[in-house]
């Protein structure tokens, strides 16, 4: 193949690089600014952390995952806010600026709240458990999706192990099913990705994990 051959063929190659570089980038600037988005004048009363995140994805169909402290070791704090317009990042830093506890961080598309003081270790060690399958029937409800995932072998072990109760709440918005004709199926991922795929791609589009009673006995899983 002569020089000449050579050289046009390369022009072309770096052409495509170019162009496809070029539409990777046009494609990215396309994607949302989550933390950038804008949230109008909120005011909060007495609310606890999950309870005034709970506007983002109320509101705003935000993906949001809340690991919450030990209570035996800190009790829940009440937040007051009072917020002019304002955007997602600026909103979280004043959440967690009155309760000091947690930090927060964009993962994935996903709005991570963990916290940094009173951490429960086994939550954070559910969290990080290696999931081998999981799956949604079509039209299932959030109870059902949830007793399911405390239900998963590699859960179950754990919470046995630790002498810890799986206890789902069955409310009004526990029995929101998902989207008509949303098939779900996962396999081999923590339990962190799993919830926040359950996030990304369904209607449960939060998630919160925590322990409670009177020697922390009970773990719950809501949305």
């Amino acid at each position: 193949m002569s020089q000449k051959h050579l050289a046009v063929i390369a022009i072309c190659a770096l052409s495509l690089y170019v162009g496809f570089s070029f539409m990777a980038e046009l494609r990215a600037s396309a994607q949302p600014d989550i933390l950038s988005q804008h949230i109008r004048a909120t005011a909060i009363r007495g609310e606890t952390i999950a309870r005034a995140l709970d506007l983002l994805t109320s509101e705003y169909s935000i993906p949001v995952g809340i690991e919450l402290a030990d209570p035996k070791r800190n009790p829940d704090r009440k937040i007051d806010l009072d917020l002019p317009e304002t955007t997602v990042k600026e909103f979280l830093d004043s959440v967690v600026s009155k309760d000091p506890r947690y930090t927060w961080k964009l993962e994935g598309d996903v709005i991570h709240v963990w916290p940094l003081a009173d951490r429960d270790h086994l939550l954070k060690t559910l969290l990080d458990t290696k999931i081998s399958h999981f799956a949604v029937a079509d039209g299932s409800n959030r109870y059902r999706i949830h007793n399911d995932i405390m239900d998963l072998p590699e859960i179950k072990t754990k919470l046995i192990i630790a002498d810890v109760t799986p206890m789902i709440f069955l409310n009004f918005s526990s029995m929101a099913r998902l989207q008509k004709g949303v098939v779900f199926e996962e396999s081999d991922l923590t339990l962190r990705e799993l919830l926040d795929r359950l996030a990304q791609k369904t209607n449960v589009n939060r998630w919160i994990i925590r322990r409670w009673g009177d020697n922390n006995e009970f773990i719950s899983l809501s949305s």
